[in-house]
């Protein structure tokens, strides 16, 4: 399947079937989705997904791999950074590092151009996972967690393969996930419609003490296992 990153120019007709396919998967079920409702969104022909995709499955499929690299592309420089900075880095490189990686991770989960589509889309998948999973999964999710747990890894001087360090990732990411996915409460609570950038820096910065208070519990733990 080709790649489906989003280009900074003028979007085509492909382009514009894919952001509106996000958009209307994002808030619905599959079978609720119509082709029609589909190139409305985008002011397409309604044989342009057909031309473009084959179908409406085909499409959803590139939707997802359309998300996942919109996601990344988004993230690029820090990841760029983090490849070039984190072989051999010393635990205090590592914790620089997984810092800028929470950063941008929150900004992008929470005030990305795609949030508001892509949450949906990709609880959704969670919950029933269809075979788009296998491309958010090999495209985002397992690359975003691996990179996680490789600069965890390093921190903690332990294999970042081992199940413990993969368990312990899913757990510090959670909280960030859990601010998109259950962001109407905490709104709703703050008397807030949307999160605006103060709000995404004090999520942060909690996310960020949190994150570093287990990672220091666990180095204490082991020290005395140690000791």
């Amino acid at each position: 399947m080709p790649k489906s990153t989003p280009s900074k120019g003028k979007p085509d007709t492909r382009e514009r079937l894919l952001a509106a396919s996000l958009k209307a998967f994002g808030h619905n079920d599959y079978q609720a989705v119509s082709t029609r409702q589909i190139v409305e969104l985008a002011q397409a022909n309604i044989s342009a997904i057909s031309y473009h995709f084959g179908g409406k499955h085909e499409l959803y499929l590139a939707t997802a791999d359309y998300l996942a690299q919109a996601i990344r592309a988004s993230m690029a420089e820090t990841l760029n950074t983090i490849r070039a900075r984190s072989t051999d880095a010393s635990p205090d490189t590592g914790r620089e590092l997984l810092t800028e990686l929470v950063r941008a991770f929150t900004h992008s989960i929470l005030q990305g151009e795609l949030s508001a589509d892509a949450a949906g889309f990709i609880f959704r998948e969670q919950l029933d996972p269809t075979d788009a999973f296998d491309i958010l999964y090999r495209e985002l999710m397992e690359p975003m967690q691996a990179t996680y747990a490789g600069l965890l890894g390093g921190i903690l001087g332990r294999d970042p393969q081992q199940a413990p360090i993969k368990l312990l990732t899913h757990s510090l990411m959670g909280q960030i996930m859990i601010f998109r996915l259950a962001q109407t409460t905490i709104q709703r609570r703050l008397g807030v419609d949307r999160f605006d950038d103060a709000d995404t820096r004090a999520i942060t910065d909690m996310i960020l003490q949190n994150t570093f208070a287990a990672i220091d519990a666990r180095l204490l733990q082991d020290d005395l296992h140690d000791n």
